[in-house]
Parts: C-alpha cells; structure tokens; sequence
C-alpha cells in the first residue's frame, strides 16, 4: 500500500504535457514535431535587408514620363488695359472719404472713398488731381489744380479741407465744393502742402504758356478762360456756405475707420 501511495504522489508530480503527449509531437519538448523552416533560417531572413538599390537603365522597371497633355477649356487672350494715366507721374497718393455739397438739399453728400492723387502729365506738365473710387475704380473727382485755389478748415475738424473748383469727374465741366476728409491731422497736413505745391507749379505751366503763345483749339484761350473764370466763381460762392453745413456724425465716424 505503501507503494503504491508513493507512486500515485510520482504520478501527481508530474504535470502532463501542455499540448498532448510526447509522442504526438515528437520525442523531447512539445514543439519538437513541427517541421519546416529552421528557427536559423527565419532569423537569417529577418537581418537581411531588402534590396531597395533601383533597377539599372534598360532593366524595363524604370517608370515612363507622362506625356499627355491638358489644354485650357477656354482660352483667354490678354487685354491690354488702359486707364488714362500712362502718361502722368504720381506726386502724392493719399486715402480719403470724399463728400460734395449738394446746393438743392444745402447738405453734404458722401462722394466716395478712395485714393486721392495729384499726377503730373509728361506731356504738359501740368498737375491735376484724380479720386478713385476703391475696388470699383470709378472716378470720383479729377480736376487741374487751378492756382489761387483756397482751401478752409472744415467747421469743428482739422482733419477735413474744403475748397471749391470745377469738376470734370462726370465727363461735363461743373462747378463743385468738395470735402476732402482724412485719417489724421498729419495726412490732412500733408495733403495741403502738396496741393499748394501743385498750385505754384501750375501758375509757372500756365505762364509759360502764355509767354509762349496761344495755339488754336487750346484751352489757354480766352473764350475758356472766360468760362472757367464764370465756373470758378460759382465755385467760390457756394464755398462761402461751408460754415453753415456739417458732416453728420455718423459719416464723420464711418471716415475715421
């Protein structure tokens, strides 16, 4: 009896295989049975790199060149654009809020907001001054800077200059009072003197003109001057309305934005 307890308690010792019997799998461990790939030449295989070196010219690997070609559905020529001021040279380039008056209503009207310039002609040599509007380019104020033009501090702003002249934006010949608004004392500042330079440089252009003889056709004549001297002083009258007018408050706030 005794015997046979010590070999039940051999027996219970020794656990049985995992995976079946020895002899399923072969003699000795229980993975002894599987065949194949050597775990010498799995480990050989993993090291070696593979061959990234490209194939040789002329191997038939090499990737061909696309050759297709893809044209515009349509096709667009180029247009050359013109804008009236090829021939003129930028002295001053200024944004401003631009307002005239309007002598029905007694009140200003917003005209448009934009680049204000004064363009020097290479052919004349005459300055004149041209407003923009901004994204639309439509134009806003162009005129000559006619010498012993007055400018005046718009009423409560020193921001603002206010000057009478004739107009030539709407392709007519009218007098208008224009309010030049900017984003600072200094801007307004600038722009005085550079329109005051304009003036007397234009005084020298028109008398050299003059020395020089009047040519037939030419808007030196008499006849114009006599129009634009009419024009002018409509011009001036209405400019003697500019203390009993106001820029709204909310234009005045929309100009300093």
């Amino acid at each position: 009896m005794a015997e046979n307890g010590k070999g039940e308690e051999a027996k219970a010792s020794s656990p049985s295989p995992v995976f079946g019997s020895a002899s399923t799998f072969g003699a000795g461990t229980g993975f002894g049975g599987f065949k194949g790939v050597s775990t010498a030449t799995s480990s050989r295989q993993a090291e070696k790199p593979e061959d990234d070196t490209p194939p040789e010219e002329g191997s038939g690997e090499t990737e061909e060149e696309c050759q297709a070609e893809f044209r515009p559905i349509v096709q667009l020529e180029e247009v050359e654009r013109v804008s009236g001021e090829e021939g003129e040279e930028t002295l001053a380039d200024f944004k401003s809020k631009l307002y005239r008056f309007d002598n029905d209503s007694g009140e200003w009207k917003e005209r448009g907001i934009g680049q204000v310039r004064l363009l020097k002609s290479n052919d004349t040599g005459k300055i004149r001054l041209l407003m923009r509007q901004e994204k639309t380019l439509k134009i806003r104020a162009n005129h000559f800077v006619m010498p012993g033009t007055k400018l005046q501090e718009h009423s409560g702003s020193e921001k603002a200059w206010v000057y009478s002249t004739v107009d030539f934006a709407d392709e007519e010949q009218k007098p208008e009072l224009f309010c030049f608004r900017f984003s600072s004392i200094e801007r307004a500042q600038e722009f005085k003197k550079h329109f005051e330079d304009a003036m007397a440089h234009n005084d020298k252009a028109l008398a050299a003109d003059e020395e020089q003889g009047e040519s037939p056709g030419d808007e030196s004549t008499e006849a114009a001057k006599e129009k634009h001297a009419v024009e002018k002083s409509e011009a001036d009258e209405l400019a003697g309305k500019v203390g009993e007018v106001k820029v709204s408050e909310e234009d005045d706030k929309s100009s300093q934005a």
